[in-house]
């Protein structure tokens, strides 16, 4: 969990999307909230083992799943559900990426779609096993984003060109937290200041 910055023993992280509204001198999540929420499922090692996005009915219209061997993350495929008559529902592969660790603070990935890689890159790591960096490589580009973290809260993302200038910065604020110190909502913003937030993230996590 420490690698994700989660404390306790998480068994689902539910998040909803939502406009962000200024009140009392303050940025807060407001109750416009996008129909939809995401669910992250962990197993009781910690791991997480999928996704499941759904709509505003509480059906499941996306799902992430995850492979694991000896511990390590090799392979995460995306699937769109459509309905498929009658009355049943197909899973439809979206994208594949595959990974590989070269060594404690690497690990290679590249997403395929449709049988063809469209993008490849690696993923580097701090001693708390956290990203610290991503290379991209995408048609030809390499872009480098950058994790910045403040007392294991990801406060920043900097994406930069091979030349060293910025293409884009996301900052975040956190408002509040459950009692195990997981935060519950965070404001993100756009370019590098915190003027006004694009959008706000609720979550509840449920603990084993």
């Amino acid at each position: 969990m420490d690698r994700l910055g989660l404390k306790g023993q998480v068994k689902s992280i539910k998040e909803v999307q939502c406009d962000a509204t200024y009140e009392n001198d303050m940025w807060v999540a407001s109750n416009n909230c996008s129909g939809g929420y995401q669910v992250i499922n962990f197993n009781p090692q910690g791991y997480y083992v999928n996704i499941l996005s759904f709509d505003n009915h509480n059906d499941t219209i996306s799902m992430t799943k995850i492979k694991y061997e000896e511990g390590e993350m090799v392979e995460e495929v995306y699937f769109q559900r459509r309905p498929f008559p009658p009355k049943q529902l197909e899973e439809v592969p979206g994208s594949k990426t595959v990974m590989d660790r070269v060594s404690a603070e690497q690990v290679n990935f590249e997403v395929w779609r449709s049988g063809a890689m469209v993008f490849e890159g690696a993923s580097y790591y701090d001693s708390k096993g956290r990203i610290e960096k991503q290379v991209q490589v995408i048609a030809n580009r390499e872009v480098m984003i950058h994790h910045v973290y403040e007392k294991d809260l990801l406060v920043e993302n900097i994406q930069m060109e091979l030349d060293g200038t910025k293409s884009a910065t996301r900052l975040y604020d956190y408002l509040e937290f459950d009692e195990q110190g997981n935060w519950t909502v965070k404001l993100m913003y756009l370019g590098e200041e915190k003027i006004s937030p694009e959008v706000a993230f609720t979550r509840k996590l449920e603990y084993y």
